[in-house]
C-alpha cells in the first residue's frame, strides 16, 4: 500500500522533480533573511533585536512577493508595500512609526493564509482527487482572531 504525501512534502515538492512556487518563495524568504541580518548588523550598525524583527517582516513580505509572481497570485503583490516600509524601518527607525509596523504584520498575516488556504486547497485537489475541502476550520478561527487582536492593537497605536 503506497503511503500518501503529507501537506509538508507537497509544498516543497519532495515527490517531484519540478519543485513548486511554494518552495522557491520559501527558499528565498529564508535566503534574504540569512544574509540581510548580517549585512545591517555590521554594515549599517543596526541592533541585532531590530534587525531580526524588521527583516523577519521584510523577509516573509518577499517570499509572498516570489510565491505571487511564480504562481500567478497577483493579489499577493500587496508585499511590495510591507517589503518596502519593513526596510525602510530598518535603515532608518524614526522614518516608520509603529502603526506602519502593524500593518506590515497584518498585511503579512493575511497573505499568509491566503498563500497557505491556496497551496492546502491545490494539495487536496491532486492528492486526494478532487476533494476540495477547505482550510482547517481551527486554522481559520486562529488566523481570524490573530488579524482581529492585530487591527484592534493598531487602531490603539493610532490614538494619541
Amino acid at each position: 500500500m503506497q503511503r500518501q504525501q503529507s501537506f509538508s512534502q507537497f509544498l516543497i515538492g519532495t515527490a517531484s522533480l519540478e519543485r513548486p512556487s511554494f518552495f522557491y518563495a520559501y527558499s528565498g524568504m529564508w535566503l534574504h533573511l540569512l544574509l540581510s541580518v548580517p549585512l545591517l548588523i555590521f554594515v549599517f550598525h543596526v541592533t541585532l533585536a531590530d534587525a531580526l524583527t524588521t527583516m523577519a517582516i521584510s523577509s516573509f513580505s518577499l517570499g509572498a512577493v516570489i510565491y505571487s509572481l511564480l504562481s500567478r497570485e497577483y493579489g499577493l503583490l500587496v508585499n511590495v508595500l510591507p517589503y518596502s516600509l519593513s526596510l525602510a524601518r530598518a535603515l532608518d527607525p524614526t522614518l516608520v512609526g509603529y502603526s506602519f509596523l502593524v500593518l506590515t504584520i497584518f498585511i503579512g498575516i493575511a497573505s499568509g493564509y491566503f498563500l497557505l488556504a491556496n497551496e492546502y486547497r491545490r494539495f487536496t485537489r491532486e492528492v486526494y482527487d478532487g476533494d476540495e475541502s477547505g482550510v482547517p476550520l481551527s486554522i481559520a478561527v486562529t488566523i481570524g482572531c490573530t488579524l482581529i487582536l492585530l487591527f484592534l492593537y493598531g487602531v490603539h497605536l493610532l490614538q494619541p
